[in-house]
């Protein structure tokens, strides 16, 4: 008895050894799993509120409506001036797309609104594009991106962070978003742009470092997923 019982353990050790270990995903494959679930919306509209804390404008909140289709396809409907950063909407999975453009790096771990988060550094192998480097706080049981902070060249250093709700679940569209931007480098439209101009008086250096940072808060509701937009619609 006492043999055979030897022999089953040195039986079910070698077995132990030799299973091979269950690898965990890498960086480059958690982006792939949120981009692959945003891709599941082939196109979308939905009504979007957009209120704009920018220093030294003054802006009301804007009703307005966003259509958005695969590839590249981005158009926003309002009759008041909208500012809506592309980025975190129509440019973020393309930021995602090529995970073979990138190296990506898990540099820690982060809890997010009581979500368990990892956070995942972004370089681009090559630095001809307007990304210069990204950062994702993503929660991997579902596939989801709870806060992003993306440095570019045209925009500056933008930190975006994620809500979702039940369009979250499903196609990894949030609820709403805050978008934290660098004031002197996000580009602000025009016809504000040319107020701000118009003061006179200098900003003091104490002014300047508070009115570094503007934030803009958008709240999505009743969304369109797959219906199908016809491409005209972005043309006109």
């Amino acid at each position: 008895m006492k043999k055979v019982s030897y022999l089953l353990l040195v039986f079910s050790f070698i077995c132990f050894s030799f299973t091979p270990a269950i690898a965990s995903p890498t960086p480059n494959q958690l982006l792939n799993r949120v981009y692959k679930k945003l891709m599941k919306t082939k196109d979308y509209t939905v009504d979007v509120k957009i209120k704009s804390d920018i220093p030294m404008i003054k802006i009301m909140p804007v009703n307005a409506k966003l259509y958005i289709k695969q590839p590249n396809l981005f158009k926003i409907e309002s009759t008041g001036i909208a500012i809506l950063p592309k980025q975190g909407l129509s440019n973020f999975a393309a930021t995602l797309k090529d995970t073979f453009s990138y190296m990506a790096v898990i540099s820690g771990n982060e809890v997010i609104n009581k979500v368990k988060t990892q956070i995942i550094n972004v370089i681009p192998n090559e630095d001809t594009g307007d990304l210069i480097v990204a950062k994702f706080w993503i929660d991997t049981a579902q596939s989801l991106t709870m806060k992003s902070q993306i440095t570019t060249r045209s925009n500056g250093t933008m930190l975006i962070q994620y809500f979702y709700g039940n369009a979250g679940k499903s196609y990894g569209l949030p609820d709403s978003m805050v978008f934290v931007v660098d004031v002197k480098k996000f580009k602000i439209p025009k016809a504000l742009a040319a107020d701000v101009n118009k003061g006179t008086k200098k900003p003091t250096k104490e002014e300047e470092q508070k009115n570094k940072k503007g934030q803009i808060y958008i709240r999505f509701k009743n969304y369109n997923i797959n219906k199908g937009i016809d491409s005209k619609v972005f043309k006109k």
